[in-house]
């Protein structure tokens, strides 16, 4: 009997092995996929479903995405809005409205999916619990309490951001497209300048710096 208890204990350390080794070759995976899609551009569809499944909201747009940390993410329809990281600093102009908030980029990554992407994947992955789904699919579970979202899903094609999901806190998951992903080795710091017109309201939050003079 005791013979018996020391093989499943060896079975179940064996298990266990495995479980973390196919952890540790998701995250190293996952690793990859991320850096490769530090530097893309392309199209998105975003979609919004409340906690039933019905769609409520849906917006289109294009992105760019270059390291490190810097994006810009202009949806397009319905209304009109631009989400540009320098690096340093977001800013979410909304206009329509005439309205920008101007926020240090560390109190954004989390709730821009363009923040998560333009992250590195070390800084990334060490808040998630990452697991394979199927092929090219990851999802991933944030460890800490006060995250925004459950379940982050990212799908991959040909090692390029075909889609993420998101499920919040509050039940609503949040679908986001991509289409015409290319990578790029490169661009312009110019794109991700904001040059907001004088009649455009902004906000400027704490931590922002300021340009000297």
């Amino acid at each position: 009997m005791p013979r018996d208890k020391g093989v499943t204990r060896v079975r179940i350390f064996s298990l266990l092995l495995l479980l973390l080794a196919s952890v540790a070759q998701a995250e190293s995976s996952l690793t990859e996929l991320l850096e490769i899609n530090r530097n893309v551009e392309g199209e998105f569809r975003q979609t919004t479903y409340n906690d039933q499944g019905k769609q409520i909201q849906v917006s289109e747009g294009v992105f760019l995405l270059a390291e490190p940390n810097r994006f810009v993410w202009d949806t397009i329809s319905p209304f009109p809005q631009r989400i540009i990281a320098d690096g340093k600093t977001v800013t979410i102009w909304d206009v329509d409205f005439e309205q920008a908030t101007q926020k240090p980029l560390a109190a954004s990554v989390g709730n821009s999916p363009a923040a998560l992407l333009g992250e590195s994947a070390e800084n990334v992955l060490q808040h998630y619990d990452v697991k394979t789904l199927s092929g090219a699919k990851y999802q991933l579970a944030p460890k800490g309490e006060e995250d925004l979202f459950q379940t982050l899903t990212l799908s991959f094609r040909n090692d390029l951001i075909q889609a993420m999901s998101i499920k919040d806190a509050l039940g609503q998951t949040t679908l986001i497209e991509f289409k015409n992903v290319e990578a790029h080795e490169g661009v312009s710091p110019e794109n991700f300048k904001v040059d907001l017109p004088d009649y455009v309201d902004l906000i400027i939050e704490p931590g922002v710096e300021q340009p000297a003079g």
